[in-house]
């Protein structure tokens, strides 16, 4: 299909948001009905329909999503959101800022155009769809299992235990002098490196490596340690999500196996679609105390209510973040927690503005 002079490869697109059945070919104008990938709907009928000769989706149960690839994508990735659409105060801003999400979309959607990006799939198959091994460069997912004094000091003071250390397969990278932590997917297989930090004068804390043009694999692809989680805690006790990588390995050693991190802002669909897999009976939302812990409180609750059961936890006055919680602390938080009902009535917006607290 052409979209914006470029081909693209609609299959290959909307494989990111959509469950195709087994071997989904390009047969006429629309291809098979999928499972709509607005979370709002909370069903598993096939409503939604992709155009592959035109770059337009419609969804038969009306959810909103239909229209252009753009806008879909927009509604999608929260596009919208990010931009403050419905923020502006005249039509004018209006539709600049729509442009500037429109664009946003733009860019993912030709991620997905043939050229580059196919010649890497031919050098470095992904395979999340079709259930082989991705395969990287020799050396791209290598780094050193020794740990020298500046990176043992740096985990100490985050309270990360040599068990945990071990368990994580935590390491170092003396090019970067930061510590590395394999990011692994629900499967165990490491798909990328996080690099983090030791030092304050160390910008940015953290690096993912190597890209994601050469592994098929970003930090948004993963659910950070679902791999290891327990599921009997799992079934018993629903999933915790946190935000960074030390939050769920820092609960993992305070006895939360059920833990798993979303490695930034914003669950992503890939994530949904872990989180689908695992089947929590209830979700507790442990993001960190500041402003970007209050808008992941609001993307988990439009990407995950009211499938999920959702609880908030809340922390202790002058904590932010669970690794700064001893594990008497992290417990009676847990315990404490308030469905998202509570919290939206507790917590009003104006509120969140002003206090950046639960």
């Amino acid at each position: 299909m052409k979209f914006q002079g470029r081909e693209i490869d609609p299959i290959r697109l909307w494989s990111d948001y959509v469950e195709f059945p087994p071997n989904v070919k390009e047969d006429g104008e629309f291809l098979e009905k999928v499972v709509c990938p607005n979370p709002a709907h909370g069903t598993l009928k096939r409503h939604f329909q992709i155009n592959v000769r035109r770059p337009l989706v419609h969804c038969f149960a009306y959810c909103g999503i239909s229209g252009s690839y753009e806008h879909a994508i927009c509604m999608l990735e929260g596009l919208y959101e990010k931009f403050d659409v419905e923020g502006a105060t005249n039509d004018r801003e209006k539709r600049r800022r729509k442009d500037r999400a429109y664009r946003q979309a733009r860019k993912i959607i030709l991620k997905h155009a043939t050229g580059k990006v196919a010649r890497i799939r031919r050098a470095v198959p992904s395979s999340r769809n079709s259930g082989t091994a991705t395969v990287v460069p020799s050396g791209a997912l290598e780094y050193q299992t020794y740990i020298p004094q500046a990176g043992i000091d740096y985990l100490n003071e985050r309270g990360i235990t040599a068990r945990s250390i071990a368990a994580f397969e935590i390491g170092w990278d003396s090019d970067e002098t930061r510590i590395v932590i394999p990011a692994k997917d629900d499967r165990g297989k490491t798909r990328f490196l996080i690099k983090r930090a030791v030092l304050s004068r160390q910008h940015p804390k953290y690096l993912y490596a190597p890209e994601k043009d050469v592994t098929g694999w970003g930090k948004s692809d993963l659910l950070f340690g679902a791999g290891q989680i327990d599921l009997g805690m799992l079934k018993s006790d629903g999933l915790i999500l946190v935000e960074g990588s030390l939050d769920a390995i820092s609960l993992h050693q305070d006895g939360f196996h059920n833990a798993g991190a979303i490695l930034g802002t914003g669950i992503s669909m890939a994530q949904l679609r872990v989180i689908t897999r695992l089947r929590p009976r209830k979700i507790f939302l442990w993001f960190d105390k500041d402003a970007a812990g209050i808008r992941n409180i609001e993307i988990a609750q439009r990407m995950l209510y009211p499938k999920y059961p959702l609880y908030v936890v809340r922390y202790p006055k002058g904590k932010y973040d669970p690794q700064e919680l001893t594990q008497e602390e992290a417990i009676r938080a847990k315990e404490r927690a308030i469905s998202i009902q509570t919290f939206n009535h507790l917590v009003t917006r104006q509120e969140r503005k002003v206090q950046v607290g639960y």
